[in-house]
Order: structure tokens, then C-alpha cells, then sequence
């Protein structure tokens, strides 16, 4: 069993994921537009590469990482804007959560 962390919370991927997750962060850290994301994503990338451990499951060879708070919220940011830029949401989905809230 992997060691606890204060405040961190243990992430595991595989190996399709581990690629995803990095060429997600490749994709802003290629970008000629210097802004905190860029940044961050060059922070993680580095931290992802340097901190993670692999280990077994079911044959197969899985990683495992630690992130924390700061750098989850982070990643989850950097995730949402990613895929907003790329799928183009055609619903206003914050109108909508707002609506229901209001609604109740």
C-alpha cells in the first residue's frame, strides 16, 4: 500500500491515460503564448516526469502520482479549458446549472 500523504491525493493511470494527461500539458506548453497555464502546465509536466512511479496491475504496468490541492485544481483547469477550446460546448451549461439552482 502507497504511503498517505497530508494533503495530497495518490492518482493512478494507465497507460493510455498517463499519455493523455501529458499530451494534454504538451499541447499547452507548445503554445507561443506565454500565461500561467503554460507555466503550470510545464511545472506538472516536470513533476509528472520526475515523481511518478510505476507499478504492477494485473499484468499490466500502471503510474501512480501525487497531487495537491493546488496542483489538482490546476490540473482540472487546465483540463476544462482544453476541452472547451477543442469540442466548443454548444450548451451553456453554467445558464443552466444556475437555472435549476434558482429553481429550488
Amino acid at each position: 500500500m502507497a504511503e498517505r500523504r497530508s494533503g495530497a491525493v495518490e492518482v493512478f493511470l494507465t497507460d493510455e491515460l498517463f499519455n493523455s494527461l501529458l499530451s494534454v500539458l504538451e499541447t499547452y506548453i507548445k503554445t507561443e503564448v506565454e500565461s500561467v497555464y503554460t507555466e503550470y502546465a510545464l511545472k506538472l509536466k516536470n513533476k509528472i516526469m520526475n515523481h511518478t512511479r510505476i507499478y504492477m496491475k494485473d499484468g499490466e504496468e500502471n503510474a501512480a502520482i501525487y497531487f495537491y490541492e493546488k496542483e489538482a485544481a490546476m490540473l482540472i483547469k487546465l483540463f476544462i479549458m482544453y476541452d472547451n477550446a477543442i469540442e466548443n460546448p454548444s450548451k451553456n451549461f453554467f445558464e443552466i446549472f444556475k437555472k435549476t439552482k434558482s429553481e429550488k
